[in-house]
């Protein structure tokens, strides 16, 4: 089963059950972006403008075995962030997608993995912090913004925008759970991934995490490349 969304011009489906992966590297096309992390280096050349990270050593990534791995080590300092940007932008109406793995989660660790509009606070997340419900999917989309309980190990994060709306989502065996929605920017995006700590908003615990992303997609009116 399958179930068939609307954004804009472009008829997507919105995974019900997994995505067909895509060999070696990312695809590009004029109206998706495709990730699935099967190449053997980073994908350069189609879909990722950089992979980066504050704190060498200490807070790093890598890819393989079908996936992108984040390591964030004990003595990692508050504040590091791991991240990435899509080389091309989404224009118009957008859904972007990412299934993530907690590999290695100490309870209340006060790392957030996150999918958000690049250079914005607009952005939906799975957490664990020091706060009753320290395991939550949350979305901040300025000035609206919540968390819901989570559970598990998996999942996957949402975000789309149809006109100035954007709407934060996380799965739910095969149902979408809708987080907040709220007004945002219209013009063309970069999609982000990454995995980082705010110390002003939770403590960073000290303890290994590690995290991977996979099966990364964003579905637009089109995509606009360099």
């Amino acid at each position: 089963m399958r179930t068939l969304t609307r954004i804009g011009a472009v008829a997507i489906i919105a995974a019900a059950l997994a995505f067909p992966g895509v060999a070696g590297g990312g695809i590009v096309t004029p109206h998706r972006i495709d990730e699935a992390f099967g190449g053997s280096s980073i994908d350069y050349s189609n879909v990722w403008d950089f992979w980066g990270t504050n704190q060498p050593g200490l807070a790093d990534f890598a890819q393989g075995g079908g996936v992108m791995t984040v390591n964030v080590t004990p003595g990692a300092q508050p504040d590091f962030n791991v991240g990435s940007q899509t080389r091309c932008l989404a224009h118009g109406d957008f859904d972007a997608q990412v299934d993530f793995n907690l590999v290695t989660w100490p309870p209340q660790n006060g790392v957030w993995v996150s999918l958000m509009v690049s250079g914005t606070s607009f952005n939906v997340y799975r957490v664990s912090w020091q706060f009753p419900q320290s395991e939550a999917y949350g979305a901040y989309l300025p000035p609206a913004g919540t968390t819901l309980p989570a559970t598990g190990s998996s999942g996957t994060l949402r975000l789309a925008r149809q006109g100035d709306i954007f709407t934060a989502y996380y799965r739910s065996g095969l149902r979408w759970v809708p987080i907040v929605s709220g007004t945002g920017p219209t013009g063309d995006v970069p999609l982000t991934l990454a995995v980082f700590n705010i110390s002003g908003a939770a403590t960073f615990a000290g303890l290994p995490v590690r995290v991977t992303f996979d099966n990364f997609h964003v579905f637009a009116d089109r995509i606009v490349c360099p």
